[in-house]
């Protein structure tokens, strides 16, 4: 049948999941005792998560959201919450930073997913805003501006992740389990929806999806790997403040898509390790560091529309055609 995957498909995408695990489980081995280098791929983990739920909702679906910082905090505060007030073992947090993110996404995708484009933008922009306006204003419950310390470390049967290294095959599984996830959403009947909706709502509309179900899964998702990727963030630092989840979070996130390439799952890996080691690397150009940056980022935007992966896809794709000719 069209469309049924085939078995060489089949293994062909085991082995790249296969090269994909193995790359991760092996790289500590190269960075060895550099905790530089170890604390950026943690913060790349973390961030190609928060990536793939914009990618989601604004690669695949095509809804520009800014509202992902805002789950990020969500995320953020519900398991430091937990696990400070109430002694809930991490882990456990973590799940619940998932499953509340994820309430409070599917509930605002009703009202907000009714606008489009740039209001759109506005709405989950303002959202962002109110969400750090509260947690500044109740000091009593989320500490205000001072914050939230020591966060307890997150561990399974008395294994605790205390240290970077142990932490970044933390933070890979979740990522990893997370692309997996997205890749089969993609794949299924939901992603071929959002996809149509990305098209035309009319068109959409006129197939028989029931968009509104369809814009709710989507962003719900999305908020739920924010969520947890905002939960692993503040237990890796071991603290907490409302300065994490501005809205220049929001735009940082929607920079990583465009750099990377904002409808595949490499593209949001891309743009996650660029946008955290470029500057790193930049750093001995103190001067000139933001100024090149900038250039870098204008330049893809403008001569590679679709990203560094799009521009990939692209180029390996032309290769085949001449080949086959």
């Amino acid at each position: 049948m069209r469309g049924e995957p085939t078995h060489a498909g089949t293994d062909s995408t085991r082995l790249r999941w296969l090269v994909y695990v193995a790359a991760v489980a092996v790289l500590p081995l190269f960075i060895g005792n550099d905790k530089n280098l170890l604390n950026l791929a943690i913060m790349v983990g973390i961030y190609y998560t928060v990536c793939i739920g914009l990618s989601l909702i604004f690669g695949i679906g095509g809804q520009l959201s800014l509202a992902q910082a805002a789950f990020y905090g969500i995320g953020a505060y519900t398991s430091a919450l937990l696990t400070t007030k109430l002694g809930v073992p991490v882990m456990l947090g973590f799940l619940a930073a998932a499953i509340v993110s994820g309430m409070i996404g599917w509930v605002l995708a009703a009202p907000i997913l009714r606008l489009r484009t740039v209001y759109l933008a506005m709405a989950t922009l303002a959202f962002g805003e109110i969400l750090v306006t509260l947690i500044r204003e109740n000091g009593s419950i989320t500490g205000g501006s001072t914050g939230i310390v020591n966060l307890p470390v997150p561990a399974i049967a008395g294994f605790q992740f205390s240290t970077p290294g142990r932490y970044y095959y933390l933070v890979w599984f979740v990522a990893l389990l997370a692309a997996w996830v997205a890749r089969n959403v993609i794949r299924s009947r939901i992603g071929f929806g959002l996809r149509a909706l990305a098209d035309s709502e009319l068109g959409a509309i006129s197939c028989g999806i029931d968009i509104a179900r369809y814009k709710a899964w989507m962003f719900a998702l999305g908020a739920i790997y924010a969520g947890i990727a905002g939960a692993l963030f503040v237990h890796y630092l071991s603290f907490i403040s409302p300065d994490s989840f501005s809205v220049s979070f929001s735009i940082l996130i929607v920079m990583m898509l465009a750099f990377g390439g904002k409808d595949s799952l490499a593209g949001a890996l891309i743009g996650a390790i660029a946008v955290t080691v470029l500057p790193n690397m930049l750093s001995g150009y103190e001067a000139y560091s933001q100024l090149i940056f900038g250039v870098l980022f204008l330049a893809v935007v403008m001569f590679m529309p679709r990203g560094v992966a799009g521009m990939g896809s692209d180029l390996i794709a032309r290769l085949r055609s001449r080949h086959e000719g």
